[in-house]
Protein backbone atom coordinates (compact mmCIF):
# COMPACT_ATOMS: atom_id res chain seq x y z
CA UNK A 1 0.00 0.00 0.00
CA UNK A 2 2.45 2.64 -1.24
CA UNK A 3 0.31 5.71 -0.59
CA UNK A 4 3.19 8.16 -0.26
CA UNK A 5 4.38 7.55 -3.80
CA UNK A 6 6.35 9.16 -6.61
CA UNK A 7 4.46 12.39 -6.00
CA UNK A 8 6.12 12.78 -2.61
CA UNK A 9 9.32 14.75 -2.06
CA UNK A 10 11.12 15.60 1.15
CA UNK A 11 14.13 17.92 1.36
CA UNK A 12 15.70 20.74 3.36
CA UNK A 13 16.44 24.33 2.38
CA UNK A 14 19.87 25.83 2.96
CA UNK A 15 18.50 27.69 6.00
CA UNK A 16 17.36 24.41 7.60
CA UNK A 17 13.63 24.48 6.80
CA UNK A 18 12.33 20.92 6.37
CA UNK A 19 9.98 20.69 3.38
CA UNK A 20 7.62 17.83 2.51
CA UNK A 21 5.53 17.99 -0.68
CA UNK A 22 2.88 15.55 -1.87
CA UNK A 23 1.05 15.88 -5.17
CA UNK A 24 -2.53 14.61 -5.25
CA UNK A 25 -5.09 14.75 -8.09
CA UNK A 26 -7.18 17.47 -6.43
CA UNK A 27 -8.09 21.09 -7.06
CA UNK A 28 -7.30 22.08 -3.49
CA UNK A 29 -4.24 22.26 -1.25
CA UNK A 30 -3.75 21.65 2.47
CA UNK A 31 -0.71 23.22 4.13
CA UNK A 32 0.78 23.07 7.59
CA UNK A 33 3.74 25.03 8.92
CA UNK A 34 5.00 23.42 12.13
CA UNK A 35 7.16 25.61 14.34
CA UNK A 36 9.01 23.44 16.84
CA UNK A 37 8.52 25.99 19.60
CA UNK A 38 5.68 25.63 22.09
CA UNK A 39 4.76 26.06 25.71
CA UNK A 40 7.53 23.73 26.94
CA UNK A 41 10.07 26.23 25.56
CA UNK A 42 8.83 28.92 27.91
CA UNK A 43 11.17 29.90 30.72
CA UNK A 44 10.02 30.70 34.24
CA UNK A 45 7.93 33.85 34.07
CA UNK A 46 6.99 33.24 30.41
CA UNK A 47 4.06 30.88 30.95
CA UNK A 48 1.55 31.61 28.19
CA UNK A 49 3.81 33.52 25.79
CA UNK A 50 3.86 30.74 23.17
CA UNK A 51 0.07 30.71 22.88
CA UNK A 52 -0.20 34.51 23.05
CA UNK A 53 2.46 34.83 20.33
CA UNK A 54 0.48 32.52 18.06
CA UNK A 55 -2.49 34.90 18.36
CA UNK A 56 -0.32 37.95 17.66
CA UNK A 57 1.22 36.40 14.55
CA UNK A 58 -2.15 35.52 13.06
CA UNK A 59 -3.74 38.97 13.36
CA UNK A 60 -0.94 41.43 14.16
CA UNK A 61 0.17 42.17 10.61
CA UNK A 62 3.56 41.66 8.97
CA UNK A 63 6.38 43.59 7.35
CA UNK A 64 4.50 43.60 4.04
CA UNK A 65 0.86 43.75 5.16
CA UNK A 66 -0.95 45.85 7.73
CA UNK A 67 -3.54 44.01 9.84
CA UNK A 68 -6.50 45.10 7.67
CA UNK A 69 -4.81 43.89 4.48
CA UNK A 70 -3.85 40.66 6.22
CA UNK A 71 -7.44 40.04 7.32
CA UNK A 72 -8.62 40.35 3.72
CA UNK A 73 -6.00 37.91 2.47
CA UNK A 74 -6.67 35.37 5.22
CA UNK A 75 -10.39 35.58 4.50
CA UNK A 76 -9.81 34.43 0.93
CA UNK A 77 -8.67 30.96 1.97
CA UNK A 78 -11.06 28.07 2.46
CA UNK A 79 -9.78 27.55 6.00
CA UNK A 80 -7.07 29.17 8.08
CA UNK A 81 -6.14 28.57 11.71
CA UNK A 82 -3.31 28.28 14.21
CA UNK A 83 -2.85 26.44 17.50
CA UNK A 84 -0.21 25.73 20.12
CA UNK A 85 0.74 22.69 22.16
CA UNK A 86 3.63 21.87 24.45
CA UNK A 87 6.13 21.19 21.66
CA UNK A 88 4.95 23.11 18.62
CA UNK A 89 2.95 25.97 17.18
CA UNK A 90 1.02 25.20 13.99
CA UNK A 91 -0.20 27.42 11.16
CA UNK A 92 -2.59 25.59 8.86
CA UNK A 93 -4.45 26.46 5.70
CA UNK A 94 -6.75 24.86 3.15
CA UNK A 95 -7.36 26.59 -0.16
CA UNK A 96 -7.84 26.32 -3.89
CA UNK A 97 -4.62 25.37 -5.65
CA UNK A 98 -4.58 28.78 -7.32
CA UNK A 99 -4.42 30.45 -3.87
CA UNK A 100 -1.37 28.54 -2.60
CA UNK A 101 1.04 31.31 -3.57
CA UNK A 102 -1.04 33.81 -1.61
CA UNK A 103 -1.05 31.51 1.47
CA UNK A 104 2.74 31.10 1.33
CA UNK A 105 3.21 34.85 0.96
CA UNK A 106 0.85 35.62 3.83
CA UNK A 107 2.10 32.87 6.18
CA UNK A 108 5.83 33.33 5.63
CA UNK A 109 5.60 37.09 6.12
CA UNK A 110 3.50 36.87 9.29
CA UNK A 111 5.45 34.03 10.89
CA UNK A 112 8.96 35.15 9.96
CA UNK A 113 8.55 38.95 9.73
CA UNK A 114 5.72 39.93 12.08
CA UNK A 115 4.69 43.56 12.55
CA UNK A 116 3.38 43.25 16.14
CA UNK A 117 0.84 46.01 15.57
CA UNK A 118 0.19 47.44 19.02
CA UNK A 119 -3.58 47.76 18.69
CA UNK A 120 -3.86 44.17 17.47
CA UNK A 121 -1.61 42.62 20.11
CA UNK A 122 -3.51 44.52 22.81
CA UNK A 123 -6.75 43.19 21.34
CA UNK A 124 -5.36 39.66 21.22
CA UNK A 125 -4.16 40.06 24.79
CA UNK A 126 -7.76 40.56 25.88
CA UNK A 127 -8.94 37.63 23.78
CA UNK A 128 -6.29 35.34 25.27
CA UNK A 129 -7.15 36.51 28.78
CA UNK A 130 -10.79 35.65 28.05
CA UNK A 131 -9.71 32.25 26.72
CA UNK A 132 -7.77 31.55 29.92
CA UNK A 133 -10.68 32.74 32.04
CA UNK A 134 -13.14 30.59 30.06
CA UNK A 135 -10.94 27.53 30.60
CA UNK A 136 -10.58 28.19 34.32
CA UNK A 137 -14.30 28.89 34.69
CA UNK A 138 -15.11 25.42 33.39
CA UNK A 139 -16.17 23.23 36.34
CA UNK A 140 -13.79 20.51 35.14
CA UNK A 141 -10.69 22.76 35.28
CA UNK A 142 -9.70 22.02 38.90
CA UNK A 143 -10.14 18.29 38.30
CA UNK A 144 -8.07 18.39 35.11
CA UNK A 145 -5.28 20.28 36.82
CA UNK A 146 -5.25 17.96 39.82
CA UNK A 147 -5.20 14.91 37.56
CA UNK A 148 -2.36 16.33 35.44
CA UNK A 149 -0.35 17.10 38.56
CA UNK A 150 -0.62 13.60 40.01
CA UNK A 151 -0.24 11.73 36.72
CA UNK A 152 2.45 13.74 34.91
CA UNK A 153 4.33 14.96 38.00
CA UNK A 154 6.24 17.78 36.32
CA UNK A 155 6.46 16.26 32.83
CA UNK A 156 5.78 18.91 30.14
CA UNK A 157 2.57 17.12 29.11
CA UNK A 158 1.00 18.28 32.34
CA UNK A 159 1.42 21.98 31.49
CA UNK A 160 -1.53 24.32 31.13
CA UNK A 161 -0.71 25.55 27.63
CA UNK A 162 -2.80 28.72 27.88
CA UNK A 163 -0.49 29.92 30.63
CA UNK A 164 -0.70 32.65 33.25
CA UNK A 165 -2.98 35.68 33.18
CA UNK A 166 -0.27 37.77 34.85
CA UNK A 167 2.32 36.88 32.20
CA UNK A 168 -0.04 37.62 29.31
CA UNK A 169 -1.32 40.84 30.89
CA UNK A 170 2.19 42.19 31.47
CA UNK A 171 3.78 41.12 28.15
CA UNK A 172 5.02 44.13 26.18
CA UNK A 173 5.79 44.44 22.48
CA UNK A 174 9.47 44.02 23.28
CA UNK A 175 8.81 40.88 25.32
CA UNK A 176 6.83 39.36 22.46
CA UNK A 177 9.49 40.30 19.91
CA UNK A 178 12.20 38.76 22.07
CA UNK A 179 10.25 35.52 22.57
CA UNK A 180 9.63 35.34 18.82
CA UNK A 181 13.26 35.99 17.92
CA UNK A 182 14.43 33.19 20.19
CA UNK A 183 12.59 30.39 18.43
CA UNK A 184 11.05 31.37 15.10
CA UNK A 185 13.88 30.29 12.81
CA UNK A 186 13.53 28.25 9.59
CA UNK A 187 15.70 25.46 11.01
CA UNK A 188 13.07 25.02 13.74
CA UNK A 189 10.25 24.63 11.20
CA UNK A 190 8.68 21.99 8.94
CA UNK A 191 6.54 22.98 5.95
CA UNK A 192 4.12 20.33 4.63
CA UNK A 193 2.10 21.03 1.48
CA UNK A 194 -0.28 18.50 -0.07
CA UNK A 195 -2.67 18.73 -3.01
CA UNK A 196 -2.79 19.93 -6.57
CA UNK A 197 0.64 21.54 -6.52
CA UNK A 198 1.97 23.87 -9.23
CA UNK A 199 5.02 22.82 -11.25
CA UNK A 200 7.09 25.59 -9.65
CA UNK A 201 6.23 24.59 -6.07
CA UNK A 202 9.87 24.19 -5.01
CA UNK A 203 10.76 27.60 -6.40
CA UNK A 204 7.76 29.05 -4.57
CA UNK A 205 8.88 27.53 -1.26
CA UNK A 206 12.40 28.86 -1.75
CA UNK A 207 11.18 32.36 -2.64
CA UNK A 208 8.94 32.72 0.39
CA UNK A 209 10.71 30.69 3.06
CA UNK A 210 14.33 30.51 1.92
CA UNK A 211 15.31 34.16 2.39
CA UNK A 212 15.45 34.13 6.19
CA UNK A 213 18.63 33.02 7.97
CA UNK A 214 18.72 30.10 10.38
CA UNK A 215 19.07 30.62 14.12
CA UNK A 216 19.45 28.70 17.35
CA UNK A 217 18.18 25.13 17.09
CA UNK A 218 15.22 24.90 19.48
CA UNK A 219 14.07 21.39 18.55
CA UNK A 220 14.02 19.38 21.75
CA UNK A 221 13.84 15.84 23.03
CA UNK A 222 11.23 15.37 25.72
CA UNK A 223 12.01 13.45 28.92
CA UNK A 224 10.43 10.06 29.49
CA UNK A 225 7.52 10.11 31.89
CA UNK A 226 8.65 8.49 35.14
CA UNK A 227 6.80 5.33 36.27
CA UNK A 228 4.03 5.81 38.79
CA UNK A 229 5.22 5.02 42.29
CA UNK A 230 1.88 3.82 43.65
CA UNK A 231 -1.81 3.65 42.99
CA UNK A 232 -3.81 6.70 43.88
CA UNK A 233 -7.60 6.86 44.28
CA UNK A 234 -9.09 10.35 44.24
CA UNK A 235 -12.82 10.96 44.69
CA UNK A 236 -14.01 14.51 44.23
CA UNK A 237 -17.42 16.20 44.28
CA UNK A 238 -18.88 17.24 40.93
CA UNK A 239 -22.00 19.25 41.74
CA UNK A 240 -22.44 20.45 38.16
CA UNK A 241 -23.19 16.85 37.13
CA UNK A 242 -26.19 16.55 39.47
CA UNK A 243 -29.39 15.46 37.76
CA UNK A 244 -31.78 18.15 39.02
CA UNK A 245 -34.88 16.12 38.18
CA UNK A 246 -33.64 12.92 39.80
CA UNK A 247 -30.48 13.37 41.90
CA UNK A 248 -30.13 9.65 42.66
CA UNK A 249 -29.94 8.99 38.93
CA UNK A 250 -27.00 11.38 38.41
CA UNK A 251 -23.95 10.28 36.42
CA UNK A 252 -20.45 10.19 37.88
CA UNK A 253 -17.24 10.15 35.86
CA UNK A 254 -14.53 7.53 36.23
CA UNK A 255 -11.02 8.01 34.86
CA UNK A 256 -8.67 5.06 35.33
CA UNK A 257 -5.27 5.91 33.86
CA UNK A 258 -1.89 4.18 33.85
CA UNK A 259 1.39 4.31 31.96
CA UNK A 260 1.68 2.94 28.45
CA UNK A 261 4.23 2.74 25.65
CA UNK A 262 5.47 5.83 23.81
CA UNK A 263 5.42 6.33 20.08
CA UNK A 264 7.76 3.92 18.29
CA UNK A 265 7.85 1.41 21.14
CA UNK A 266 7.74 -2.23 20.03
CA UNK A 267 4.54 -2.76 22.06
CA UNK A 268 2.61 0.09 20.45
CA UNK A 269 0.62 -1.92 17.88
CA UNK A 270 -0.25 -4.75 20.25
CA UNK A 271 -1.37 -2.19 22.84
CA UNK A 272 -3.58 -0.45 20.29
CA UNK A 273 -5.16 -3.82 19.48
CA UNK A 274 -5.59 -4.50 23.21
CA UNK A 275 -7.30 -1.15 23.69
CA UNK A 276 -9.65 -1.85 20.79
CA UNK A 277 -10.66 -5.24 22.21
CA UNK A 278 -11.10 -3.80 25.69
CA UNK A 279 -13.03 -0.64 24.89
CA UNK A 280 -12.69 0.47 21.30
CA UNK A 281 -16.14 -0.13 19.80
CA UNK A 282 -19.45 -1.95 20.16
CA UNK A 283 -17.70 -5.34 19.98
CA UNK A 284 -15.45 -4.52 22.93
CA UNK A 285 -15.56 -6.11 26.36
CA UNK A 286 -16.53 -2.87 28.04
CA UNK A 287 -19.41 -2.21 25.66
CA UNK A 288 -20.75 -5.77 25.69
CA UNK A 289 -20.31 -6.60 29.38
CA UNK A 290 -19.95 -3.33 31.27
CA UNK A 291 -22.54 -1.50 29.19
CA UNK A 292 -25.07 -3.91 27.67
CA UNK A 293 -25.16 -6.70 30.24
CA UNK A 294 -24.71 -4.68 33.43
CA UNK A 295 -26.18 -1.38 32.30
CA UNK A 296 -23.37 0.54 33.98
CA UNK A 297 -22.62 2.99 31.17
CA UNK A 298 -23.96 4.33 27.92
CA UNK A 299 -20.36 4.51 26.79
CA UNK A 300 -17.07 3.30 28.27
CA UNK A 301 -13.96 3.80 26.19
CA UNK A 302 -10.24 3.24 26.22
CA UNK A 303 -7.67 5.88 25.30
CA UNK A 304 -4.00 5.95 24.35
CA UNK A 305 -1.66 8.93 24.15
CA UNK A 306 1.86 8.06 23.00
CA UNK A 307 3.25 11.51 22.15
CA UNK A 308 6.10 13.52 23.66
CA UNK A 309 7.50 10.52 25.58
CA UNK A 310 4.55 10.56 27.95
CA UNK A 311 2.82 7.23 27.29
CA UNK A 312 -0.64 7.22 28.86
CA UNK A 313 -3.39 4.61 28.69
CA UNK A 314 -6.84 5.00 30.18
CA UNK A 315 -10.40 3.82 30.63
CA UNK A 316 -13.07 6.50 30.83
CA UNK A 317 -16.75 6.07 31.65
CA UNK A 318 -19.82 7.88 32.91
CA UNK A 319 -21.61 5.62 35.41
CA UNK A 320 -24.53 5.83 37.84
CA UNK A 321 -23.35 7.84 40.82
CA UNK A 322 -25.04 5.39 43.20
CA UNK A 323 -23.16 2.45 41.62
CA UNK A 324 -19.60 3.81 41.48
CA UNK A 325 -17.99 1.02 43.52
CA UNK A 326 -19.78 -1.62 41.46
CA UNK A 327 -18.63 0.07 38.26
CA UNK A 328 -14.99 0.23 39.35
CA UNK A 329 -15.08 -3.45 40.27
CA UNK A 330 -16.63 -4.30 36.89
CA UNK A 331 -13.91 -2.40 35.03
CA UNK A 332 -11.22 -4.37 36.81
CA UNK A 333 -13.07 -7.60 35.98
CA UNK A 334 -12.78 -6.76 32.28
CA UNK A 335 -9.12 -5.92 32.78
CA UNK A 336 -8.61 -9.35 34.34
CA UNK A 337 -10.37 -10.93 31.36
CA UNK A 338 -7.91 -9.24 29.01
CA UNK A 339 -5.04 -10.69 31.02
CA UNK A 340 -6.31 -14.25 31.31
CA UNK A 341 -8.48 -14.96 28.26
CA UNK A 342 -6.86 -15.29 24.86
CA UNK A 343 -8.62 -13.06 22.33
CA UNK A 344 -9.93 -14.91 19.29
CA UNK A 345 -8.09 -14.91 16.00
CA UNK A 346 -11.23 -13.42 14.48
CA UNK A 347 -11.20 -10.40 16.79
CA UNK A 348 -7.51 -9.70 16.11
CA UNK A 349 -8.02 -10.07 12.36
CA UNK A 350 -10.95 -7.66 12.54
CA UNK A 351 -8.75 -5.05 14.19
CA UNK A 352 -6.12 -5.47 11.48
CA UNK A 353 -8.76 -4.87 8.83
CA UNK A 354 -9.96 -1.77 10.69
CA UNK A 355 -6.39 -0.47 10.74
CA UNK A 356 -6.11 -0.95 6.97
CA UNK A 357 -9.48 0.72 6.45
CA UNK A 358 -8.54 3.72 8.59
CA UNK A 359 -5.24 4.07 6.75
CA UNK A 360 -6.94 3.93 3.36
CA UNK A 361 -9.56 6.46 4.48
CA UNK A 362 -6.83 8.78 5.74
CA UNK A 363 -5.39 9.07 2.26
CA UNK A 364 -8.70 10.09 0.73
CA UNK A 365 -8.07 13.70 1.81
CA UNK A 366 -5.16 16.10 1.59
CA UNK A 367 -5.40 16.64 5.36
CA UNK A 368 -5.00 12.89 5.86
CA UNK A 369 -1.85 12.93 3.75
CA UNK A 370 -0.47 15.63 6.04
CA UNK A 371 -1.06 13.42 9.09
CA UNK A 372 0.81 10.58 7.37
CA UNK A 373 3.69 12.86 6.43
CA UNK A 374 3.93 14.11 10.00
CA UNK A 375 4.26 10.51 11.19
CA UNK A 376 7.01 9.98 8.64
CA UNK A 377 8.89 13.13 9.65
CA UNK A 378 8.58 12.50 13.38
CA UNK A 379 8.85 8.72 13.63
CA UNK A 380 10.04 7.48 10.25
CA UNK A 381 6.67 5.75 9.97
CA UNK A 382 5.45 4.89 6.47
CA UNK A 383 2.12 3.31 5.53
CA UNK A 384 3.93 0.04 4.84
CA UNK A 385 5.53 0.03 8.30
CA UNK A 386 2.15 0.85 9.86
CA UNK A 387 0.50 -2.16 8.23
CA UNK A 388 3.48 -4.37 9.07
CA UNK A 389 3.18 -3.32 12.71
CA UNK A 390 -0.43 -4.49 12.91
CA UNK A 391 0.29 -7.63 10.88
CA UNK A 392 2.74 -8.72 13.58
CA UNK A 393 0.05 -8.56 16.28
CA UNK A 394 -1.14 -11.96 17.48
CA UNK A 395 -3.59 -12.97 20.23
CA UNK A 396 -0.61 -14.03 22.31
CA UNK A 397 1.03 -10.61 21.94
CA UNK A 398 -2.22 -8.94 22.99
CA UNK A 399 -2.29 -11.02 26.18
CA UNK A 400 1.38 -10.26 26.76
CA UNK A 401 0.93 -6.48 26.65
CA UNK A 402 -2.30 -6.71 28.66
CA UNK A 403 -0.34 -8.31 31.49
CA UNK A 404 2.45 -5.78 31.05
CA UNK A 405 0.41 -2.56 31.06
CA UNK A 406 -3.06 -3.15 32.49
CA UNK A 407 -3.01 -2.63 36.27
CA UNK A 408 -4.03 -5.06 38.99
CA UNK A 409 -6.63 -3.50 41.27
CA UNK A 410 -4.80 -4.24 44.51
CA UNK A 411 -1.13 -4.06 43.61
CA UNK A 412 -1.16 -2.06 40.39
CA UNK A 413 0.11 1.47 39.91
CA UNK A 414 -2.56 3.73 38.49
CA UNK A 415 -4.60 6.87 39.03
CA UNK A 416 -8.30 6.31 39.65
CA UNK A 417 -10.06 9.67 39.53
CA UNK A 418 -13.78 9.76 40.31
CA UNK A 419 -16.01 12.82 39.96
CA UNK A 420 -19.10 12.17 42.06
CA UNK A 421 -22.14 14.50 41.92
CA UNK A 422 -23.56 12.94 45.10
CA UNK A 423 -20.46 13.63 47.18
CA UNK A 424 -20.77 16.66 49.43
Amino acid sequence: MAIINGGYKEYKLDNGLVVALQNTPTQTVASKLRVNYGSSHERQGEEGLAHYLEHCLVTGGSAKYDPVQADEIKGSFGFSNAFTNIGRTFFVGQMLSEDLKSWMDYTSDHVLRPRFDKDRIDGERERVLREISDAKSNPTYPANQEFNNVFYRGHPKGRFTLGSEVVVRDATQEVMKGFHNRGYHPNNMDLIVVGGLPENIEEMVRDYFGQVSSGENMRKDFPMLEPLGEKMVLRRPAPERLNADNPEDSSAQIFLHYLGPVSGNEDEYAVRAMNQILGGDTNSLLFQNFGLKRGLAYQATTSADVDYNGGELGINASVPANRIDEAVGAIFEEIDSMKTQRPSDTSVDRIKRMAKYNLAKTFESNEGHILAIEAKLDEGLTPELFIEGFDRVTPERVMEVANKYLPDRQSGKYILYVRDPLQK
